[in-house]
């Protein structure tokens, strides 16, 4: 029992060194609940949530790239029907006619 208490010791001593293990920020669109910024000057960004993107008929869904039990599927502007969106753009999705 001693033995095990001094690897988990050691082990979190290790991961909680400073300098050890460089902080990545999260990239924006794996949560559910991102809701991700827009590039600079893009006009969708005007958008904070997903009504407000999808009444705009120039604006386009981010899609969620997060996991998920299911394939996510989105509709011809980027939408999630059954994943969340996260975000609002003015580029259309990969292979999504204009």
């Amino acid at each position: 029992m001693k033995a095990v208490t001094a690897i988990v010791t050691m082990a979190l001593l290790a991961l909680a060194a400073p300098g050890r293990i460089a902080a990545q920020p999260m990239p924006c669109g794996i949560r559910p609940n991102d809701w991700c910024a827009p590039k600079a000057g893009d006009a969708c960004g005007r958008h904070r949530n997903v009504e407000a993107c999808r009444a705009d008929s120039a604006c386009y869904g981010v899609p969620y790239a997060g996991q998920s039990a299911v394939k996510c599927a989105y509709d011809r502007r980027g939408f999630g029907t059954n994943c969340p969106t996260v975000g609002c753009t003015s580029a259309p999705p990969a292979g999504s006619p204009r």
